[in-house]
């Protein structure tokens, strides 16, 4: 039987998120309102011009339920790159063949040996306006770009279950394309791209490879969103502005944007 607590236990750690949230922004952002985010990418032409172009302030922010689904997704990154760290100063270019792992033996090959992860990088793209932080990059004879993402039960199985989804959006796929360009020009090469999927329900996790054109698809999006702004706020446009309808409900400048309905 659930009582109420005498202390608010809920709310000092809605507190300390957001305090997590503003130490983050000032961080990432401040100074730089005016780029537009690569995490942005195959999203609504008309929000990405709210939060870039006229740097309004969020009408509708989330609230505190989403915000701690969110904050998981940031502990588990946290987690990922610590690990990755771990390898790089733990087992790049050390001169072993095997190592043991939880009592199993593993062979470690000349191209594992000599792989070494970048992790949380901003990228920035001028000529497109377009700033960002990709997750991974794995560098050695050859190179790829990871993106984690986290997600509940429902998204693991409409993505990986029997019936996948037979609208699937493709704002991840633009995003990974977006810091894969940026790799690419900063590299000289990309082998690969990656989602890494981690379901927070079960802890299971899954790559799905992600094609190079996307690259070319992300800077294709990215130049449309540049024109048409020139122009102004963007009209309504069921595909772009909104990508999908239902989404007007969830975004944190629906107030400003008085979407048709």
């Amino acid at each position: 039987m659930a009582v109420n607590s005498p202390i608010d236990i809920e709310g000092i750690y809605n507190d300390y998120i957001d305090k997590k949230q503003e130490d983050n922004r000032l961080k990432r952002y401040k100074g730089n309102e005016s780029w537009y985010h690569a995490s942005g990418a195959g999203g609504c032409s008309r929000k990405i011009y709210f939060e870039s172009v006229e740097r309004a302030e969020p009408s509708n922010p989330i609230d505190e339920k989403t915000k701690r689904l969110l904050r998981l997704g940031n502990v588990v990154h946290d987690d990922f790159e610590k690990a990755l760290t771990h390898y790089n100063r733990d087992i790049y270019n050390r001169d072993i063949t095997n190592r043991d792992i939880t009592n199993n033996k593993k062979e470690i090959n000349n191209k594992e040996k000599e792989l070494k992860f970048h992790t949380e990088q901003e990228i920035k793209i001028e000529e497109l306006n377009v700033r960002g932080f990709y997750d991974i990059v794995a560098e050695g004879e050859e190179v790829y770009l990871y993106d984690l993402k986290t997600c509940g039960g429902y998204s693991w199985k409409l993505k990986f279950g029997r019936k996948p989804s037979f609208n699937p959006s493709i704002h991840y796929e633009l995003q990974l394309g977006t810091y894969g360009y940026a790799v690419k020009e900063e590299l000289g090469r990309l082998d690969g791209m990656f989602l890494y999927y981690y379901n927070k329900d079960t802890s299971m996790m899954r790559a799905v490879s992600v094609p190079l054109t996307y690259i070319s698809r992300a800077y294709l999006f990215w130049k449309n969103v540049n024109d048409e702004h020139k122009q102004g706020l963007p009209p309504f446009r069921t595909g772009v502005s909104p990508v999908q309808d239902w989404q007007c409900k969830y975004c944190q400048f629906l107030d400003h944007c008085n979407p048709q309905r």
